[in-house]
């Protein structure tokens, strides 16, 4: 796990050393362990690494690194799990290795196979390999985009690195601006072409880019998860043993280290799920895996004096695994505004709700501590229907294209289950009823006529009721747009395009696409951004089992009853976990997560952060927003003491300080 960075100049020209060196180390956050280059002045190539030691951690795993009597360099950020089971395929073919890595079974692969390894891999990866002998630079990202790459393609160069901060050190010339547009948008994105930096692209998951000398760029999608489904007609209970088998496995080769590993718990079925199965995993395995002998540290977060403290929760884990806990308190009345500021400028993006402070700052504890490795719970909630927002969905499934007043029932209780755990005594969770699925099944029926007639005779009896929501609609339409593009923003938002986005599945219901989307394109891509900022930002990798290709493919393969039903959200990983886990963690219904409480801290720790931040000459002359407008909203919003209403200042007050870090990092 490491940062890596590269320079082609394509007139041929020589890359400049000190140039090389401030650009690798601008990732040193990533890789504190080390660091390497490799110049090739013969096609104006320069490669840059920082290296995060976990397996091998002697000289030996320096990078760039070469094979085949230096015909092949790697500089390669990520994991390959699986690199046992290829070195000793790769060795009975005649490859022959000098370490104990994984990078150097990635350089055997590739010159095995070509560009076909990238089938072959089980792992997180982002790497760039350079052909010497036939001038060709290749670079891949693994299937779902765990790792990041971004490139920039100009006349006279090309350009990449593991982040976007890192191009602010180049020199005027080549260092890009912002894109004012990008970020007048104010949104969390993550998953289209362009960036908050001009010019610079995202290399998408699933894709790779090979360049050859003197030729253009070639950017092609290698992984569709769509492509690589499983035919699996066995009932629940075969289901749910096919399930532990391959989430028991994900586990166990992500266990493989030479460092010490540790777990973020949540006390959430997740985390505690992937804990647990280390656990079960260390004591019914030998050390031939090269599985951690120091593995069962788990760091939980503490939300003090807030409806938001799982702790538990994570107690109960921590005595059933017996793990030695770390906590990490935060305090609503005394949040670092230094933190926070730190915290922005690693996530390279504009949060929709908060800085997400709590897990950045569980990674510092475990830096501290001398841990690496962390194993965490992202991709369960996307591909097993965790999330509040799934149900409704799912609802829409029981009243098109056949009703199933049975299912809806027990959606309906699971939804409110989620709630139990927030909602206080005497009142009522929002669960929607039919009318109010009804009703948000229309925006999309007028981008479609032939899907509202259908609907239409399906419910004659809400002919009238549906007529007059239409009629609402359109009469809104065209003035709620207006008043979101005046509202305090000074310059029209960008519109920005995903080439390489997958199209609509057939024959999949509304809930089966709207997981697909949301884990390729939009929930699962920002947190998987997220914690690789977080963790990666103290020198810790995070690795997530239900991100395993062979789990995810194996979960959009199943039913949706298999996910949502009895009662129960992600019913089929409760089953499998069934004597594993404590029950009342299996059987938990409450959906919290790792929310941070931002009401709460306006009111309290970030308030004169804030309000400084509003007030500052550079904020209220901004030329992307509106910042007078901002301020009066929120010091009206305090005076009200309406804290949730000021938190709409946060998005501005981010690309405030994103801005900033950005500009100052290039100094």
């Amino acid at each position: 796990m490491c940062g890596i960075v590269g320079i082609w100049h394509l007139g041929g020209t020589n890359v400049d050393q000190k140039l090389l060196d401030r650009f690798t180390d601008s990732l040193s956050h990533r890789g504190p362990d080390g660091r390497g280059t490799l110049t090739d002045n013969v096609a104006g190539i320069g490669l840059g690494h920082r290296r995060l030691s976990i397996l091998d951690v002697t000289s030996a795993g320096k990078q760039p690194m070469e094979y085949a009597d230096g015909r092949y360099w790697i500089t390669f950020n990520g994991e390959i799990y699986n690199f046992l089971e290829l070195r000793i395929q790769l060795k009975k073919m005649g490859h022959q290795f000098v370490t104990e890595t994984d990078t150097e079974v990635v350089l055997a692969a590739y010159a095995q196979w070509g560009e076909d390894c990238q089938l072959e891999f089980n792992g997180m990866w982002a790497f760039a390999i350079w052909d010497v002998k036939e001038r060709v630079l290749f670079l891949s990202r693994d299937r779902f985009g765990v790792k990041p790459l971004f490139f920039l393609i100009t006349q006279d160069h090309f350009i990449f690195a593991s982040e976007l901060k890192s191009f602010m050190t180049l020199p005027k010339g080549m260092r890009p601006d912002f894109d004012l547009r990008m970020i007048a948008r104010m949104k969390n994105d993550e998953s289209y072409d362009q960036t908050l930096l001009k010019g610079v692209s995202n290399l998408h998951g699933g894709c790779c880019l090979s360049f050859r000398f003197k030729g253009s760029p070639r950017v092609r999608r290698w992984w569709s998860t769509a492509d690589n489904l499983e035919q699996f007609s066995g009932n629940f209970e075969e289901q749910v043993e096919h399930y532990k088998d391959l989430f028991f496995d994900a586990c166990r080769i992500r266990m493989r280290s030479d460092v010490p590993i540790a777990t973020a718990l949540s006390g959430g079925l997740d985390s505690s799920s992937a804990l647990c199965a280390m656990s079960e995993i260390r004591n019914n395995s030998s050390n031939s895996e090269r599985l951690a002998e120091d593995w069962n540290k788990a760091f939980v977060l503490v939300y003090s004096d807030t409806t938001h403290d799982e702790r538990i929760y994570a107690d109960n884990v921590v005595r059933h695994v017996g793990a030695v806990p770390t906590y990490k308190e935060i305090s609503p009345y005394a949040i670092s505004s230094s933190d926070i500021e730190k915290a922005i400028f690693s996530f390279e993006a504009i949060q929709s709700g908060e800085p997400s402070i709590g897990p950045w700052l569980i990674y510092q504890e475990m830096r501290k501590a001398g841990v690496v490795v962390s194993i965490d719970g992202l991709g369960g909630d996307e591909t097993l229907a965790g999330y509040h927002e799934y149900l409704p969905i799912a609802m829409k499934d029981t009243l098109w294209p056949k009703p199933t007043p049975h299912r809806w029932l027990d959606l309906h209780r699971i939804l409110a289950g989620l709630y139990e755990e927030e909602i206080s005594e005497g009142a009522k969770p929002h669960v929607p009823t039919v009318l109010n699925v009804i009703n948000s099944m229309i925006p999309g029926v007028l981008e479609g006529k032939e899907i509202l007639y259908q609907v239409l005779e399906r419910y004659p009896s809400l002919l009238t009721y549906i007529r007059g929501c239409l009629r609402s609609i359109r009469n809104n339409y065209s003035e709620k747009i207006g008043r979101e593009r005046q509202t305090w923003l000074s310059v029209e938002p960008a519109r920005p395009t995903s080439e390489f986005r997958e199209k609509k599945i057939a024959g999949w219901n509304y809930l089966q696409q709207y997981l697909y989307d949301d884990f390729h394109y939009g929930t699962n891509a920002r947190g998987l951004r997220n914690f690789d900022r977080m963790s990666m930002s103290h020198g810790i990798e995070s690795r997530a089992p239900f991100m395993d290709w062979r789990l995810v493919c194996y979960a959009f393969s199943l039913p949706v009853e298999s996910k949502l039903g009895a009662g129960f959200t992600k019913r089929i990983l409760r089953e499998a976990m069934r004597g594993i886990l404590p029950e009342n963690i299996r059987t938990r219904k409450g959906k919290l997560g790792f929310s941070s409480p931002m009401p709460v801290w306006y009111r309290y720790g970030m308030k004169d952060q804030v309000l400084d931040t509003l007030n500052s000459q550079q904020f209220l002359e901004s030329e992307i927003w509106n910042g007078r407008l901002i301020r009066d909203h929120t010091e009206a919003s305090y005076c009200k003491e309406n804290y949730a209403a000021a938190v709409m200042s946060w998005k501005f007050i981010q690309a405030h300080f994103l801005m900033n870090s950005f500009q100052n990092s290039s100094e």
